[in-house]
Formats: C-alpha cells, structure tokens, sequence
C-alpha cells in the first residue's frame, strides 16, 4: 500500500503523531501488508519544499511558525498544495505531472522491494489532495506492472478522472462535517447527480465506486479521521474506526485478487 498525504505536508518525511499511529493500526490489522510513505506527491520530482533552490529558506520559516504565534502562515503551504492538486486534474497539464509523480510510486515499490511479476496487488491510499493524485496516478501504475490497483480516498477531492475506467475499484470515505471532502464534489460538474451519464456517476451505479461514510468527521486536527481522541457513541475512536474501515477495503481486495 503507497500513502500520499494532504496538503499540510512539505515533504516525504514530514508526518505527525497523528499519521505514523493510523498507518501502523492499518498494518497491524492487515497481515503481510508492506506500507510504503516515501513520496511527496506534490513534487514531480519528490522533492522537499525546503529543498527548493529559490524558496526552501522560506518555506523551513513558514512551516517553523504552525505552532507559534504566526501560525496562518502555514496556510500558504496549503494553497501551494492546493495548487498541485488542481494541476493534477487539469486536463491539460495533468497528465505529465501525473506520469512523474506515477514513475515516482514505481520506483518506491521496487526500491521497497515489490517484485515484478508476482501480480501481488497494489492498494494506492490518498489523504485530502493526495487522493486526487493517487487517483490519477494509479492508472499508470495498472498499466505499467499490469496488476490489481485499487484507490482509497480518505477526504479526499478528487474528480471524475479517466483513471476510473482502468482501476479495479476506487473506494471514497467521507465525513458527514468535512467542508473540504464536499467543496471537492461541488467544483467537479461529474460529480454531480444529476450528470447521471459521467465517468463518475456510472462507476458509482456499477459498484466500481464505493461512497462510504465514515461519521461525523472533519477533514484534519481535531475530530478529523485521525483523532484518536474523539469517540463515536459506540466507544470507538474515530482514528480506530477509519483505519478498521480501511483495512477491511485492503483484506477483501487482496483476498480478491490473489496472486
């Protein structure tokens, strides 16, 4: 499984408590599952926003001040994410930026050690703007190691990519108070319902596309898909409910589609 994060990330190795701890309660309910988070997806050439020749000082300065008393100053590490996200599903510029970031997974599976030809599927797990990327990047991926692929978007704003008609299946968890998640359905016209005859829409009447609510979640911080913190009326954390429905995606499909 790849995780791309969100937009709050400047880097590969950037993540926080909250991350690390979703990503190892995923692994540890999915037996022989090899999580790879290496790629910055906001990077054709996964390069670390500090490491930019021209911006990377200030960049490190901007994202210094998240905890300090200049904390909105991280929001421009967001529109510049944003922005990334955009050109991923631009028609026109997207499909070069999506082919470098997709030759980026490739070489992070077989750095990992994914073996060519073992037809062991790949599960491509996308955070808020990661998931348009892991989106449009997965089909590149089917195409080229021509095995299973299936998307999971957490969040994520993501359109009605050509990427649907060549994946195996693209799974989107919302919550019902994540802002984002829905501003992302409304900037995209086939997403919407009454566009019944979109790539979209069809790959949701087939089953390809599951909607799946995970509860009254937020995009990120507090009482977000992460907070391990934030019950459900059940007992049960948000954090723990989001990756138990992950992980459930992840079995089925590699029990699917076995090598």
């Amino acid at each position: 499984m790849i995780y791309l994060s969100g937009i709050g990330h400047i880097s590969s190795t950037y993540s926080t408590r909250y991350e690390d701890a979703f990503l190892a309660a995923i692994a540890a309910q999915v037996p022989d599952l090899a999580i790879i988070a290496d790629v910055f997806p906001f990077s054709a050439q996964n390069q670390s926003m500090t490491s930019e020749r021209v911006l990377g000082g200030f960049w490190g300065w901007v994202s210094a001040q998240r905890k300090g008393r200049l904390k909105f100053a991280a929001d421009l590490i967001l529109i510049r994410n944003i922005l990334y996200t955009a050109v991923s599903a631009d028609q026109r510029y997207g499909p070069i930026y999506n082919y470098s970031v997709a030759t980026l997974l490739l070489q992070s599976l077989l750095r990992q050690g994914y073996r060519l030809g073992s037809g062991a599927p790949v599960t491509l797990l996308g955070y808020s703007g990661g998931g348009q990327i892991a989106l449009a990047t997965a089909g590149y991926l089917k195409t080229t190691l021509r095995v299973p692929v299936q998307v999971i978007s957490l969040g994520g704003v993501v359109d009605a990519h050509p990427a649907i008609d060549r994946i195996d299946t693209l799974s989107h968890l919302y919550g019902t108070k994540d802002a984002w998640q829905r501003f992302g359905q409304a900037i995209f016209p086939a997403r919407w319902p009454i566009a019944a005859w979109s790539r979209w829409n069809r790959a949701v009447a087939s089953g390809k596309i599951m909607i799946i609510c995970a509860g009254p979640m937020v995009h990120e911080g507090r009482h977000s898909y992460l907070d391990d913190t934030a019950m459900l009326a059940s007992g049960q954390s948000y954090m723990a409910h989001t990756t138990e429905i992950i992980a459930k995606l992840v079995r089925q499909f590699a029990a699917a589609h076995a090598p």
